[in-house]
């Protein structure tokens, strides 16, 4: 008999932000979060978590690029605060997957819930903001 998957962090249509290719990169975020969060619950090895943060990080890090290009195309009024909370966001994850590297930090349902109210929370209100201004364009 088969064990049901636990999904951490499931896709609402309230995080859609109307714009397909960024719901698309948030979906792959959510994605690879709720991939880490199976990894940890199977307790597979702190090199598959790794790998999962690896590419948690670097399609952050694409993600962001790609919003901050597209809003600033659209002159987006609140551009510099987005980036910088975009910074900070990479930093932390960036020394999220350091320690994850180093064995300083494990994954566990702490650290699963600091990604997903982390991520949701950006989008919910961050994102938002810039949909609301760019859908009056």
């Amino acid at each position: 008999m088969a064990t049901a998957t636990v999904v951490l962090f499931p896709w609402r249509d309230a995080y859609s932000v109307g714009i397909v290719q960024i719901d698309n990169q948030h979906k792959q975020l959510i994605g690879l979060i709720n991939s880490l969060h199976a990894a940890m619950l199977e307790g597979d090895a702190a090199s598959v978590q790794t790998k999962i943060m690896d590419e948690l990080a670097r399609y952050t890090w694409s993600h962001f690029a790609f919003e901050e290009s597209l809003l600033h195309r659209h002159n987006y009024s609140g551009l510099a605060a987005h980036a910088q909370e975009h910074q900070r966001m990479v930093a932390q994850v960036a020394d999220m997957r350091e320690s994850l590297r180093t064995g300083k930090l494990t994954a566990t349902l702490g650290l699963m819930q600091f990604l997903k109210e982390w991520l949701s929370g950006h989008i919910l209100e961050r994102d938002q903001a810039y949909a609301r201004e760019l859908k009056g364009l």
